[in-house]
């Protein structure tokens, strides 16, 4: 029992990654409207979410370093106001929206970058991330505490329907009640665990690894990334690629790893994704850690690009990527050492082409 407290920290950690995503959205230089297609990854982005009139809403716009004060300033905010808008319009409650500029408008460029990486990083930086979550007091009511739909168990999936319905109804009618707002019977009986069924391998692509001395592939390492049933929306942890603690270099132990990653990428060009970099253990206060590699508080965004610069390196097409820091603000709980991590969130998967 001398360790309940952390058994309490994993499981609040836990929830709270369940109840909070964030999508980011795209702008070409000088607009504030949105292309189609960041319209249709934001449409079905938007789909997956459940709850979604009691859901709270940050947004934050971002220029590039082009342009003076004042117009990166009114093109953020027009940016904002472009991402506000839609959402009113998608059964988000105007009063729940919070919009912010960040940076004053605009990210200025690293220095002695080149040509190509500046364009790269003007593209990353046209953008407005917005935030979805379930405030604190609503989530210690709810039972099924997850916000997307592609998170919930088949149990929960039978259940959200009806559930959502009810939740949304019960905290319109009385916001300030603490009364927890139960499921079904039949979700809240204790279940017979199911029984894993067995792996088809038939479901799993076969990259062969041209890497010299190989890595021990007696179980792949990222077998998620070889599944043919691989879907928009799925967040794959690079485990055991891991960085120097507060830096931004990776540990010389998984260079193999990452090589094994560019290799299947590589070999299945249908994959779209965003590198998404997360730290531990900084001040609540500050966005993000201190990158001692860089001298600047930018950690989990730099060890993103990282990833990005290798795998660009290795042969996966830029244009596939994105890359973006979040500081601390999805801690898996446990250790530290899992919270300085990278993941890559799969945005579109390309259709099969015919012959």
């Amino acid at each position: 029992m001398k360790n309940w407290w952390y058994v309490m920290l994993l499981v609040a950690t836990t929830s709270l990654a369940q109840t909070r995503v964030t999508h980011t959205v795209y702008f070409d230089l000088d607009k504030d409207e949105f292309s189609f297609s960041e319209g249709k990854q934001l449409n079905a982005f938007f789909d997956d979410l459940l709850y979604k009139p009691i859901l709270t809403v940050n947004i934050l716009g971002y220029c590039d370093d082009r342009g003076s004060y004042e117009y990166n300033l009114d093109l953020s905010n027009r940016r904002v106001e472009t991402v506000s808008v839609w959402l009113e319009n998608h059964d988000i409650q105007l009063e729940n929206i919070s919009k912010k500029v960040q940076g004053l408008g605009e990210i200025a460029l690293e220095s002695n970058l080149t040509a190509a990486e500046i364009e790269e990083n003007r593209a990353q930086n046209r953008r407005v991330d917005i935030e979805f979550y379930l405030k604190e007091t609503i989530s210690n009511r709810i039972a099924i505490k997850k916000i997307r739909k592609t998170d919930l168990t088949t149990q929960e999936a039978k259940e959200i329907k009806t559930y959502e319905k009810k939740v949304i109804a019960t905290v319109q009618k009385d916001i300030t009640s603490t009364t927890p707002i139960v499921t079904s019977k039949q979700l809240e009986q204790p279940k017979t665990p199911a029984k894993e069924k067995p792996i088809d391998d038939d479901e799993y692509l076969d990259i062969p690894t041209n890497i010299d001395p190989p890595i021990d592939n007696t179980k792949e390492p990222f077998k998620t990334l070889l599944s043919k049933k691989l879907k928009k929306g799925q967040v794959i942890r690079l485990e055991n690629i891991l960085f120097y603690k507060g830096r931004s270099t990776i540990l010389e132990e998984s260079q193999p790893l990452l090589d094994r990653v560019a290799e299947i990428l590589i070999a299945r060009k249908d994959i779209h994704f965003e590198i998404h970099g997360h730290v531990c253990c900084i001040n609540p206060a500050y966005p993000d850690a201190y990158n001692r590699d860089t001298k600047k508080s930018n950690l989990s965004h730099d060890r993103a690009k990282a990833i990005y610069k290798i795998l660009r390196n290795r042969g996966v097409v830029a244009n596939r990527m994105r890359f973006k820091g979040y500081g601390r603000s999805k801690p898996l709980g446990g250790s530290d050492k899992l919270d300085r991590r990278v993941e890559l969130y799969i945005t579109k998967i390309d259709p099969p082409k015919m012959d």
